[in-house]
């Protein structure tokens, strides 16, 4: 092929595409990005949702490099969506062309080394198996396929290895099945690359790097890893006289020697920690002669090189080229096909309101998990403020002339907005100054002035109130005590899921929240024998209820709450490294934080905030402004002096945490604001 056709990156704005256009920007050739959103460096750019659009590609040798490089992906069928079908999609537009395909070590599974390109894989499936799940999935790529569409089919070959280690070897292996059925041997390149590193990527070099950056410990297990930089791959990639299989790496390194490689090149002192390797660790050793020769370098001689350079460029970058990791990502269904069925059933029946097979298996489900008895009845709701609304007005009614509500500053505005909406007066109180939870002390001062009618305690960003302190002071001035408990599904509090503790509870499902009803939605538990309260004389109901669409979603991340508070505990554990240079919100000793938000105290927030912004970071100061600090036009109290919530609101600042994170994003975080605030203290 001539050197003047344009080679055509299909994925071309990710990673190793950013090093490809470098490369090819060097050699002088023409190259052209297929992918759903453009390039950062202008390069001639096409948009193509892979799944969705028509599979059309411009003229030239196509270089496939869509995907998923994520082998501990949270959604293991994902792997298989964003790897395999979309290759399924893109056939018909192959057919005909030379194509090049960078696909993964990790499709020789458990293989003995060396593992050289005649080597056979060792995956759950074999080929065979695979080859009959890919004419299923050509199949279905006739037609658009949405992931609620493909995600059945997806699962199908997710399942084949329930562990979750292997679905990403079966994934591109399954890609490199699908691509070899309608391009010639003649005409096809395989690169089954090594460990990669490089600008924009986030594997074992750079976080040995980054930790060793910040004098944080660097911890390896004892494996041998084979690498190859993404500048070298680019270069394999652009060459036009290559053709079959070939292993991508320049080297092999056991791991403990890569963290003293670059210690040594940042000539820093910091511990290493040797873990064991785990018991589905793949050997990593790759038979690399061949591309050496193609590359015309020497083993592990270049490799050094090359890993030298990598580590002083993220010594002296301060803002490497990652993802942005935004403060909140809302859950991803486990089940989207199963969740858009619902939903359709939903509108295509007409059962649409509260009531329905889904809204009543959603109060089942959540009954069960807050271990209700027959003497609470838990109501599905719009959103997180209607149900509030209805807690305070089953057990305390709406406000008479004067009557004063207790609460803390320290909270989203709506705690207050709902409260004053009955005709309540605001008093407001301070909070812990560890939990961030309503103060007992406090409390009891505004309680002592006999005026007082109820009391809202906040489970603080999901943090459970001192229910037994709390308590035991309204009961003994005979208050109401009704729980806003937003962020509290989840949440332990001496041992028992919240829910319980309080007169009544309210719980937001909003797209922040571990569970979302499709971004919206919430749920009240009342005593039942105050369930006539909001019917009688007025239905407080009346839209106020959850519809069945919005259930579907709800239902599908309630069936798996252990999982999603079980992946917000592992991110929370990653960010407990910054504790001595930040002040995290704590939890009492028997409680349990649901993690809805991470945050923490920090001495120089605003500028640590825009920092992380530069650096694709999101952060937000929850709560920012604090209640006691708003006009509320006389519905408030005048304000008077909290000083742990107004040190709260000049210092607090929430770090990204969500389910669809993994502690390796955490320590992303943490590498950034420690590098962020040593670098302020020079």
């Amino acid at each position: 092929m001539a050197r003047s056709h344009p080679v055509v990156l299909v994925g071309g704005s990710g990673f190793v595409g950013s090093a490809v256009r470098d490369r090819a920007r060097t050699s002088g050739r023409q190259v052209i990005v297929v992918d759903r959103r453009p390039p950062s460096d202008g390069t001639e750019f096409h948009q193509l949702e892979l799944l969705t659009d028509p599979p059309e590609l411009p003229d030239g040798r196509v270089v496939l490099l869509a995907g998923n490089s994520d082998p501990r992906s949270a959604h293991p069928w994902r792997l298989v969506l964003d790897n395999a079908l979309t290759t399924a999609r893109l056939l018909p537009a192959l057919a005909g062309k030379d194509v090049t395909l960078v696909s993964s070590a990790e499709v020789y599974g458990t293989a003995s080394p060396p593992l050289a390109e005649h080597t056979a894989g060792e995956l759950p499936l074999d080929d065979a198996a695979l080859a009959d799940w890919c004419e299923k999935a050509i199949q279905l790529a006739r037609n658009p396929c949405p992931p609620w569409i493909a995600a059945a089919l997806c699962r199908e070959l997710a399942e084949a290895d329930p562990s979750g280690r292997w679905v990403y070897g079966l994934a591109k292996r399954a890609q490199e099945l699908l691509v070899a059925s309608v391009v010639p041997a003649n005409r096809l390149t395989i690169f089954r690359a090594a460990n990669l590193f490089g600008r924009g990527q986030d594997r074992v070099v750079a976080r040995v790097t980054r930790r060793a950056l910040v004098g944080l410990p660097i911890r390896v297990t004892d494996s041998v890893r084979t690498f190859v930089a993404a500048s070298d791959l680019a270069d394999a990639v652009l060459r036009d006289d290559v053709a079959g299989l070939v292993n991508a790496g320049t080297g092999k390194l056991r791991l403990i020697d890569l963290a003293k490689l670059v210690l040594d090149e940042l000539d820093l002192d910091v511990p290493v920690q040797v873990v064991p390797s785990p018991a589905d660790d793949s050997s990593g050793e790759l038979d690399v002669k061949p591309f050496l020769r193609m590359l015309d370098v020497v083993e592990d001689e270049h490799l050094h090189s090359t890993l030298r350079t990598f580590v002083r460029y993220l010594a002296n970058e301060a803002e490497p080229h990652l993802q942005p990791l935004p403060v909140v990502i809302p859950p991803l269904p486990f089940a989207p096909d199963v969740v858009a069925a619902r939903s359709a059933a939903a509108l295509q029946t007409g059962v649409l309101k509260s009531g329905g097979p889904l809204t009543t298996r959603l109060t089942e489900l959540l009954a069960a998990r807050l271990e209700l008895t027959d003497e609470q009845t838990l109501l599905a709701t719009a959103s997180g403020t209607a149900a509030l609304r209805l807690a305070v007005l089953a057990v305390a009614g709406s406000a008479s002339p004067g009557q004063v509500a207790v609460l803390p500053s320290f909270t989203f505005v709506a705690t207050a907005e709902a409260i004053a909406q009955l005709g309540y007066r605001l008093r407001f109180c301070d909070v812990d100054p560890k939990t961030w939870t309503l103060d007992p002390d406090c409390l009891e001062t505004a309680l002592s002035q006999g005026d007082v009618s109820l009391v809202v305690a906040v489970d603080t960003l999901g943090a459970p109130a001192d229910y037994p302190a709390v308590r035991t002071i309204c009961n003994r001035y005979g208050v109401r005590l009704v729980a806003d408990s937003a962020a509290a599904l989840g949440s332990m509090s001496n041992g028992l899921p919240v829910g319980t503790q309080a007169d009544a509870h309210s719980f937001s499902m909003s797209f922040a929240k571990v569970v979302s009803a499709a971004g919206a939605g919430g749920f009240v538990v009342i005593p039942t024998d105050r369930l006539h309260k909001l019917v009688r004389p007025i239905d407080w109901t009346r839209s106020s209820l959850l519809g069945e669409v919005h259930a579907a979603a709800a239902v599908d991340l309630v069936e798996h709450l252990d999982v999603l508070v079980e992946r917000r505990q592992r991110v929370a554990e990653a960010y407990a490294e910054l504790a001595p240079l930040a002040v995290p919100q704590e939890v009492r000793a028997g409680d349990q934080h649901a993690w809805v938000h991470w945050v923490a105290r920090f001495p120089d927030r605003d500028r640590l905030a825009a920092e992380l912004g530069r650096r694709g970071i999101g952060t937000k100061p929850y709560y920012a402004p604090v209640l006691h600090r708003e006009d509320w036009h006389g519905l408030a109290e005048p304000s008077v002096e909290l000083p742990v919530t107004e040190a709260l609101a000049d210092e607090v600042l929430a770090l990204p945490m969500s389910s669809e994170l993994n502690p390796a994003d955490a320590e992303r975080v943490v590498c950034a604001v420690l590098r962020i605030m040593q670098s302020g203290d020079r």
